[in-house]
């Protein structure tokens, strides 16, 4: 019998679709959880149970709680991981960090608004990608963690999975996808059902972000610029 693994499962600012995925993954979860003797704390805050060997975080840092919340997982946990896009890079919320008029427009709100990644605030050993995470990459991911394992990211591009799967191309149809320059490992699924890849997976090793906008631009696909964020300690200028 193994030793107990301790787990926990936590979640700051998001919308709570990966853990959904966790939980889609049902008895195949449940039956891994007894195997391993796994403790488990699904929206849980930190309790008795800890410390933990592995902790997964989900959702972004928004505010000073989520940040002091953040401090102690990492403190209390051998091993975190950042779930989904917005653990690994700031998610959808992140566009409150930049100036684009129509979300300023229709939420409206203060200048102390933001959404940062967990790595801006702590070490984070690895990162499971995605808006949302795939459950079946949760599911390997967890079994390697358990065998102290760290799985390699996906070096290919979304964009070649879409060929691999014989996907009609969404830029040739003059559609802004992003999928040349975003890593891969989601079987292209917003390419399969005629939806642009927007980029959730961060940026592929490669990425030629300046021939993609030479390739937007010959095809006449127009995108709205947006003004970058300040770096931190600098002013937003008005």
């Amino acid at each position: 019998m193994l030793d107990k693994i301790r787990v926990g499962i936590f979640n700051l600012s998001s919308c709570e679709g990966c853990l959904v995925q966790i939980l889609n993954l049902e008895d195949i979860l449940l039956n891994i959880l007894k195997n391993f003797e796994v403790e488990s704390r699904v929206l849980g805050t930190l309790g008795k149970s800890e410390p933990y060997d592995i902790a997964f975080v989900e959702g972004s840092v928004m505010s000073i709680e989520d940040e002091m919340e953040l401090k102690k997982i990492r403190g209390a946990s051998r091993i975190l991981v950042a779930l989904g896009e917005c653990a690994c890079h700031g998610g959808n919320f992140l566009v409150k960090d930049f100036d684009v008029g129509e979300i300023n427009e229709m939420f409206p709100g203060s200048e102390k608004w933001y959404s940062h990644p967990l790595d801006r605030y702590v070490s984070v050993d690895y990162r499971i990608l995605g808006c949302p995470i795939d459950k079946e990459e949760f599911f390997t991911v967890f079994k390697s963690l358990l065998l102290e394992k760290f799985p390699e990211q996906a070096s290919f591009t979304v964009c070649s999975e879409c060929i691999l799967k014989e996907n009609s191309c969404l830029i040739e149809k003059g559609l802004a996808c992003l999928g040349p320059i975003t890593r891969g490992g989601c079987k292209a699924i917003c390419p399969t059902f005629n939806r642009e890849c927007y980029g959730c997976r961060g940026l592929s090793d490669d990425a030629n972000i300046e021939g993609l906008l030479h390739t937007f631009k010959e095809k006449n696909i127009n995108i709205q610029p947006y003004t970058l964020p300040p770096k931190k300690g600098e002013v937003k200028k008005p």
